[in-house]
């Protein structure tokens, strides 16, 4: 996990290294990417999209197996920089984000 403190979001979280397939909507934008980190609050993401700070999305999980289900998880955008799209979840740990950070199979990056 990495645990570190985020002075331009004033927050301290513990997010998981990832490596999970999504996609980020916005009314008639959307674009493909990449989860980068995620933790029960938010997450990293990685996406050619051009979006405001405070922008409402959709955050679309790619699920790669009949037996995950697909999934959807509203969230705005807390933070922008060279790393990507930082996102606060609008609800607080997601049931698909707590199956995700308790799976062993997790994507992680290579």
């Amino acid at each position: 996990m990495d645990k570190r403190w985020h002075g331009k979001e004033g927050r301290w979280g513990d997010r998981v290294r990832v490596n999970i397939p999504v996609q980020v909507s916005a009314n008639a934008l959307s674009a493909h990417g990449w989860m980068k980190n995620l933790s029960l609050s938010g997450a990293l993401v990685k996406a050619d999209v051009d979006l405001g700070m405070h922008a409402l999305i959709q955050v679309n999980i790619e699920v790669s197996s009949p037996s995950q289900r697909a999934a959807a998880i509203t969230a705005y955008i807390s933070r922008k920089d060279e790393e990507g799209i930082g996102v606060e979840w609008c609800e607080f740990a997601p049931s698909i984000v707590k199956d995700l950070l308790r799976s062993p199979s997790i994507p992680l990056p290579s």
